[in-house]
């Protein structure tokens, strides 16, 4: 038997396997000594928020949802003249994945599929955050071609609110 893996937009079925995911992310985040994700953010709502607006994404590895983000076209966050790109923009945000899939490339791949169906429809700029000791999604953000940009200020992490900014930008 083969495995199959699937890229589609979030439905109201998965809420509860992506609530588990970032959860699991979560863990990692905190065993790695990083406030990021530790204060609440994201939750519940802001998963059901991402479904009510079908701005979720979930990668599927044999019919089990295994990762799970979003693509946002709107962040207050990013109401700053930081980035190359203009609007329209897509935001990457709270990408993770279950723990029995980590070590896989399976992030990378929900990326370039969301980058890839983003294009399609006309978006050219890509951005995305993470926090300055979140080391995994910095590689991920290079590997990717993302270009660092400089630091953002959020306003869902009162610990440590700094964010390192990334921009992936297509031809204008």
């Amino acid at each position: 038997m083969t495995e199959e893996t699937l890229v589609r937009k979030a439905e109201s079925r998965d809420l509860e396997d992506i609530v588990a995911i970032i959860k699991d992310a979560k863990a990692l985040l905190k065993a790695q000594n990083s406030s990021q994700w530790q204060e609440g953010y994201p939750n519940r709502a802001s998963i059901e928020e991402d479904l009510d607006n079908r701005q979720g994404w979930v990668l599927l590895k044999d019919g089990q949802v295994a990762a799970y983000m979003a693509a946002t076209d709107f962040d207050p966050n990013y109401e700053v003249p930081i980035w190359a790109g203009s609007a329209p923009y897509w935001a990457l945000h709270r990408f993770a994945i279950k723990k029995d899939f980590r070590g896989q490339g399976l992030i990378q791949l929900l990326l370039k599929k969301v980058i890839a169906f983003g294009q399609e429809n006309g978006i050219k700029s890509f951005r995305l955050d993470t926090g300055k000791q979140n080391q995994a999604v910095q590689h991920l953000a290079d590997k990717l071609g993302f270009v660092y940009r400089g630091i953002i200020t959020v306003t869902n992490d009162s610990v440590d609110p700094e964010r390192r900014a990334y921009e992936l930008l297509f031809d204008k």
